[in-house]
């Protein structure tokens, strides 16, 4: 939409524009040959009027609709085409592996005391820990994200060298061991040291130590007294204490068995950003296509149970929700092929219409939000792949919709609106326009009516002044063919009053707003790329000269 300053181009407009110049100009020749001893508060005023430009706008199809959006037929028809993701959910959905810790503790079991040499092996253990994953069966995971921590706790009067060994692992620099080390403690004060290790790429085989289970590795944990030190006695009051944490696991491969299950989306809403620029008004569509293309990333055979989908328009609070078969029962996916690299994804596709579903009435609701609700049930013939079920971090399961709306319809009242800084001679302080009338010049190119409406805005956008308007922009003289040979130009007016003149003064902005009316409310008419509603506003206004300028 475009907005500019504007020169009215009528003929009769720009008589009465240089009437008006000729009336300053007299009147400054006058008041510069006035007497030098005249009093400045004895000088003469006149009251003339003047016509002055204010702004042009210009309404097109891409005011009604983001450019982005519209396709253009070589016969200039319009198309409404919007491609957008429903939902998108990720490996979360699917695997969760929550924060663990594992605790090692070793103390004599009898009073002491002991002598232990340097270098003296502490204690060695061989332990098997098996992560809770709830219903997730584990054979192999590779991470994008993680880190283990091991902290030791020292109650022994001697430096200690601990170890957490996992021979099922590999890291990512090709180690299996995280060693740590803390200096002499007493059971009152014992020493505390923690170690780090990132475990981003490491590798993990979680058949336990005889392949035979799942989210199970073997660890071997060790603690040796320094042997550079001087040994140490101890009793049963010094013990020394290990754990093995994993924090913030993120995988970045995933195999096993994921469970049979059900998980629930939503309802969760999201921006459509379709149609933004209606500020008010309703449509009546005659066609729409939608097509619903969902895309399952992971190794899993799923069944998806479309429970919502709901257009929601926020400015009137109107909600429409989509009725079609797919809502009554589920989609089956079947599961991605694992390529070594990524998945390749499998695909469903549904096409809704105006035969099999409520689809225009969906649209006609202007939803610029909508909601969406989803029941997955995973493995829903059970373990099918003999524990081989996968992901990666890529996968996802998403749903996107593709939808056409060619742009024959009727309207009533569908408005746009535009808001212009009006260009006036003269400060808030110091201005001569007193009142006037604001003039319209209205060239219609749509098939619709356009009423129209003036506001004075504050900063805010709230309302600070009305400017009735009389008059209606007729619509584009229609061929027989329903489209428009020739644009129709109108004229309208509207009354400004002191009061009004002084809002735009203080820095009000007008609001301009075009509804937009079909005359024939049981005709769908066809939109063209070309049509377009000029308007220009102009005001004839009373100009006190030597008044409070």
């Amino acid at each position: 939409m475009e907005v500019t300053d504007a020169s009215p181009t009528l003929p009769h407009m720009e008589n009465e524009h240089r009437r008006g110049v000729v009336a300053l100009l007299l009147a400054a020749v006058i008041i510069g040959a006035a007497p030098a001893c005249r009093k400045v508060s004895e000088k003469p005023t006149w009251d003339i009027d003047l016509l002055a430009p204010l702004v042009r706008t210009t309404f097109t199809l891409r005011d009604l609709l983001p450019d982005s959006l519209l396709v253009t037929d070589p016969d200039g028809s319009v198309t409404l085409v919007y491609s957008g993701e429903l939902f998108d959910l990720n490996l979360d959905t699917v695997l969760t592996a929550p924060d663990t810790t594992f605790a090692y503790r070793y103390g004599l079991p009898f009073a002491g005391p002991l002598d232990l040499p340097a270098g003296v092996n502490f204690f060695n253990q061989v332990d098997v820990q098996r992560f809770d994953l709830d219903d997730l069966a584990l054979r192999e995971l590779i991470l994008r994200e993680g880190t283990l921590e091991l902290r030791m706790t020292n109650m022994v009067q001697s430096r200690i060298l601990g170890s957490i060994d996992i021979p099922a692992a590999q890291f990512a620099d090709g180690g299996t061991t995280l060693n740590t080390e803390a200096d002499a403690g007493t059971p009152a004060q014992p020493t505390v040291s923690v170690s780090m290790r990132d475990l981003a790429g490491a590798r993990f085989d979680l058949r336990g130590p005889q392949l035979n289970t799942v989210n199970t590795v073997q660890t071997i944990v060790g603690a040796r007294l320094d042997p550079d030190g001087q040994g140490a006695t101890i009793t049963d009051q010094d013990s020394l204490i290990l754990q093995a944490s994993y924090f913030g696991l993120v995988p970045e491969y995933a195999r096993g068995f994921f469970g049979q299950r059900e998980v629930s989306a939503g309802p969760t809403e999201e921006d459509l950003g379709l149609f933004d620029a209606l500020v008010g008004g309703t449509l009546d569509l005659d066609a729409a296509a939608l097509k619903l293309k969902v895309e399952n990333g992971f190794g899993v055979d799923l069944q998806l149970r479309m429970r919502e989908l709901t257009a929601i328009n926020t400015r009137t609070g109107n909600e429409v929700s989509l009725t079609h078969a797919l809502f009554n029962g589920p989609l089956n996916l079947t599961r991605a092929l694992d390529l070594g690299t990524g998945p390749q994804p499998t695909y469903v596709e549904r096409t809704l219409n105006v035969g099999n579903s409520n689809l225009t009435e969906f649209i006609e609701s202007l939803p610029d939000r909508a909601r969406y609700r989803i029941d997955l049930a995973l493995n829903p013939l059970g373990d099918i792949s003999n524990g081989n079920d996968f992901l990666y971090h890529s996968s996802k399961l998403k749903a996107s919709i593709d939808l056409e709306v060619p742009l024959r319809l009727m309207a009533n009242e569908l408005t746009l609106q535009s808001i212009s800084t009006p260009d006036l001679p003269g400060t808030a302080e110091g201005h001569a326009l007193r009142s006037g009338t604001l003039r319209l010049f209205a060239t219609n190119g749509f098939p619709m009516s356009a009423r129209i409406v003036l506001d004075l805005i504050d900063g805010d956008g709230a309302v600070i002044g009305s400017i009735p308007v009389s008059g209606i922009a007729a619509s584009g003289v229609l061929g027989a063919n329903g489209l428009v040979v020739n644009r129709t130009n109108s004229e309208l007016t509207a009354e400004l009053d002191e009061a009004l003149v002084d809002l735009l003064y203080s820095g009000a902005r007008l609001r301009t707003r075009v509804a937009f009316t079909t005359a024939d409310q049981g005709q769908h008419l066809r939109l063209l790329d070309s049509y377009a509603l000029d308007l220009q506003v102009t005001l004839e206004a009373n100009y006190m000269v030597n008044g409070d300028e």
